[in-house]
């Protein structure tokens, strides 16, 4: 038992230091659509899924090089995602950079 918590722990702590470098376009887009995607479906027992993926989009947001928009909207997002309760006019409003930055031509 104790074996398996020498090994284990290592590889969750790497695993949880992969993302703190800066992000992309490619990551800041990702992460909104799996954020749309949990926003957009239905959520009969609970809406975990949206409120682990508002934070996720935060943190990718935050650590964004390519739009100083996208990046101040980042904490806004986290501390979204860290509550009980979402207000979808604001979350339209706070996600409208990163929209704008993912649908560029």
């Amino acid at each position: 038992m104790l074996t398996a918590a020498a090994v284990l722990l290592p590889t969750a702590l790497v695993a949880g230091c992969a993302d703190t470098g800066p992000t992309d376009v490619d990551d800041l887009c990702s992460a909104y659509k799996h954020f749309r995607s949990e926003y957009t479906r239905p959520h009969p027992f609970s809406n975990k899924g949206v409120f682990d993926s508002l934070k996720d989009l935060g943190d990718v947001a935050s650590r964004y090089t390519g739009s100083d928009a996208v990046k101040a909207a980042g904490p806004r997002l986290k501390k979204m995602g860290e509550s009980d309760q979402v207000n979808m006019l604001e979350v339209e409003m706070t996600t409208a950079p990163i929209s704008a930055e993912c649908h560029k031509p």
